[in-house]
């Protein structure tokens, strides 16, 4: 009897073959892209420490303010823009990065593109990330964070790119005015401050 099988692989073992590789290239790059995004966490939450312990020595010297964000301390010459260690070429938000004093205690919040450390006692050992959503003045199912956002506008068109929180709007309208309010209610009426609610949704990404 003549054997008639021919030696090499035929179409079932080169599949199995480009299976098992494509199975162990994925796995591969995820092991790359895990590895990535732990340096880029490791970078955030010693830009978030660092911010926060700045913070905390401008507070000993001037306990006037209970927030100070990163865009203030910039143009104070305090601090410098932060890199984005997601995007290499971006900076993190200082109109959202921010120090918070609370009976004492700091709490930093440092956004960069869809991740922030949130609202995190500079103390603490370890800082969560987090990723979000864009904001919406729209309220979806999931959303679970709000916030009150202000502008004003100047011939029917809103004067800043962003809507910004309450004082860093009052500190950069200020700015922009050449004024010295102490609170929104003191801007004249015929000012036309707009306000609106913001939603979006924020869920841990790390530990």
């Amino acid at each position: 009897m003549i054997n008639k099988r021919k030696e090499g692989f035929g179409a079932y073992e080169m599949l199995t073959v480009c299976v098992m590789l494509l199975i162990i290239v994925v796995g591969a790059l995820a092991y790359v892209f895990k590895t990535d995004y732990t340096e880029k966490y490791k970078v955030m939450r010693y830009n978030a420490k660092m911010l926060g312990l700045s913070v905390s020595n401008i507070y000993l010297a001037d306990d006037s303010k209970k927030t100070y964000y990163l865009q203030e301390l910039i143009d104070a010459k305090l601090y410098s823009d932060i890199k984005n260690p997601f995007q290499g070429e971006k900076f993190c938000n200082p109109y959202l990065s921010k120090v918070e004093i609370n009976n004492d205690k700091k709490f930093v919040t440092l956004e960069c593109g869809n991740y922030l450390v949130y609202n995190q006692d500079t103390v603490d050992k370890k800082y969560d990330i987090y990723q979000a959503s864009e904001w919406s003045s729209k309220k979806h199912k999931n959303d679970n964070q709000e916030t009150v956002f202000y502008n004003y506008q100047v011939d029917g068109k809103d004067v800043f790119d962003n809507w910004l929180e309450k004082d860093i709007f009052l500190y950069e309208f200020n700015k922009k005015n050449g004024t010295e309010y102490l609170d929104i209610s003191e801007i004249p009426v015929d000012v036309s401050v707009q306000k609106k609610t913001m939603y979006r949704y924020i869920k841990k990404v790390s530990d």
